[in-house]
C-alpha cells in the first residue's frame, strides 16, 4: 500500500514577507496561538527560494522592503502562475501603490497597524479563496485526464457534442455514418463517466479551462 500523505502538508500557510524583524515575529506568533500555520520572509527574495509555493496558503506580504518590492513580487508570482491570495501590508497608505495592487489582483491591502479582527478576517478569505482555486485547479486536471484517454474520433465527436450537435449533424461533418457516430460517442461517454450533454459540456468547459 502506498504511503499516507503528510497531514501537515494539507494544512494552509500564511507566508509573512516583511523587513521588519519584530512585525514578522509578531504575526507569527499571533497566528500561531489561534492554531495557524505561518511561515516569515525577510525578502522576497527568500520567499521565492524557501517558501513551498505548491502548498495551500496565502501571503501577507509589505509593499516596500529592499530588493524586490512588494509590487514586484506581485508580479513575478503571477508571471509564474502562483495563485495564491496577497494581501498587502503597509504602513504608509499610498492610494497609488493600493490601486495597483487591488487592479494586479491583491485580495485585500492592510495599512499598518491594523486592528487583529481585520487581519484574521482577511486571512480567512484568502485562504478560503485558495482552497476553492486549488479545488476547481484540481476538478479540470480530473477533466482533463478524461478527456486525454479519448481516442482522436471520441475527441471529434466530444467537441460536437459539446456544441450542441446532433448525431446526423455530426456524421455530416465528420464524414461517417450515424452508427459510427453513435459507437464513438457511446464509448467517449463512458470514458468521460458522463451519463448526459450536460455533463459533456461541463466536462469540456472544465478541461479547457485548465488547457488555457
Amino acid at each position: 500500500m502506498p504511503e499516507a500523505a503528510d497531514p501537515q502538508l494539507c494544512v494552509p500557510t500564511i507566508h509573512i514577507i516583511d523587513d521588519d524583524s519584530d512585525l514578522r515575529s509578531s504575526l507569527l506568533g499571533f497566528f500561531e496561538s489561534r492554531g495557524m500555520r505561518a511561515a516569515t520572509f525577510e525578502s522576497a527574495g527568500q520567499f521565492l527560494e524557501c517558501a513551498d509555493l505548491s502548498q495551500p496558503g496565502c501571503i501577507l506580504l509589505d509593499i516596500r522592503m529592499p530588493g524586490m518590492t512588494g509590487l514586484e513580487l506581485q508580479a513575478k508570482l503571477a508571471r509564474l502562475g502562483y495563485p495564491l491570495p496577497i494581501i498587502f501590508m503597509t504602513g504608509n497608505a499610498s492610494v497609488a501603490s493600493s490601486v495597483s495592487a487591488m487592479k494586479a489582483g491583491a485580495l485585500d491591502y492592510l495599512v499598518k497597524p491594523f486592528r487583529p479582527e481585520s487581519l484574521i478576517q482577511a486571512t480567512t478569505q484568502a485562504l478560503e479563496r485558495n482552497a476553492k482555486l486549488r479545488a476547481r485547479d484540481a476538478a479540470s486536471l480530473q477533466m482533463r485526464a478524461r478527456v486525454d484517454k479519448l481516442t482522436p474520433r471520441e475527441a471529434e465527436v466530444f467537441g460536437y457534442v459539446s456544441k450542441g450537435l446532433m448525431n446526423k449533424q455530426i456524421a455530416h461533418e465528420m464524414k461517417i455514418s450515424e452508427i459510427m457516430v453513435k459507437l464513438h460517442r457511446g464509448r467517449m461517454m463512458k470514458k468521460l463517466e458522463a451519463r448526459s450533454i450536460a455533463d459533456v459540456v461541463r466536462i469540456f468547459d472544465e478541461a479547457n479551462r485548465h488547457a488555457s
